[in-house]
């Protein structure tokens, strides 16, 4: 007698065919959490369904974070870590000590990609010229703020992505490079929205611990499935969208004006998410998607 849980795993590869035929050869941006990569069984699953995709012909960019691991570090060596609404104050040893971990981080992901996964990746380092950045001058109120080496995205230089694209997934960390050679922290977020309108990807996803925009952060139940950009800015204006949450609603938001189809948050804590995200009807994070101009 056949198992009745057979048909149910065919039903499911079933709902996904259609998505795979849509999605096959387009771009996706993903962007992953600093906090949700240091979750051994969370970046297992991330990788496997970004294996996935590679396997189905969805051509894969991916950003990852580690803020969490940079803190500690700097705070181990004796330095102070200070962030000016959101932003990390990164004089030369903190710079010095982000790309160090960022480029572990990001090291690390391809070795698992390819050694665990068989699947072909490739690291994109800051000298490589993907990013070009500019130093951010950050004004509060009348006070000019030194952040440091913190910058802003300048331009991508698409053809160096799309030309490792052609050959598997590519993983790089928000770390940027001005044409005089300086390196830049870059908010990763704010890389990852850049990244996907210079890359015209289908996709842009976040990916950390948080399910997806909720009315209520303290109860799952409220998670909003579909969000408008309109909708979406009404919330960040009401305060219902706050913290963390900000810059990835605002990346979105840009992403989808910048001509990106749809923008995903999901939890990297919930196994498989990016696969019940892309490939199934209900999803399991929020949608976020260009406002409906006919209604």
């Amino acid at each position: 007698m056949v198992d009745i849980d057979v048909f149910q795993k065919a039903e499911v590869l079933t709902e996904a065919l259609p998505y795979i035929q849509k999605y096959k050869g387009k771009i996706f941006v993903i962007k992953i959490g600093g906090a949700i990569l240091r979750v051994e069984e969370s970046r297992k699953n991330i990788l496997q369904d970004i294996a996935f995709f590679n396997a189905v012909g969805i051509k894969t960019v991916v950003i990852c974070g580690a803020g969490p691991t940079i803190t500690e570090e700097i705070e181990k060596r004796g330095h102070k870590v200070t962030f000016v609404e959101g932003l990390r104050v990164t004089d030369a040893a903190a710079l010095e000590i982000a790309v160090e971990i960022l480029g572990q981080a990001r090291d690390n992901l391809v070795k698992q990609l390819i050694n665990v996964f068989k699947t072909p990746a490739f690291s994109l380092k800051p000298e490589d010229g993907h990013i070009i950045a500019r130093k951010i001058h950050w004004q509060k109120g009348d006070e000019i703020v030194d952040l440091g080496f913190v910058g802003h995205v300048e331009s991508i230089n698409t053809d160096i992505i799309k030309n490792l694209l052609e050959k598997g997934v590519v993983i790089f960390a928000p770390i940027g490079i001005s044409g005089d050679g300086q390196k830049y922290n870059i908010n990763g977020d704010s890389v990852s929205s850049s990244v996907a309108q210079s890359l015209d990807a289908e996709k842009l996803i976040f990916v950390s611990g948080i399910r997806g925009v909720m009315r209520n952060i303290d109860n799952p139940d409220t998670l909003i499935s579909v969000l408008t950009s309109v909708q979406a800015e009404k919330l960040i204006e009401e305060g219902v969208i706050c913290g963390g949450m900000i810059p990835k609603v605002k990346g979105a938001i840009a992403s989808l004006k910048g001509k990106v189809r749809k923008v995903h948050i999901v939890s990297g804590n919930i196994a498989h998410s990016l696969i019940l995200e892309v490939f199934t009807e209900q999803g399991v994070g929020t949608e976020i998607v260009m406002e409906d101009k006919n209604g």
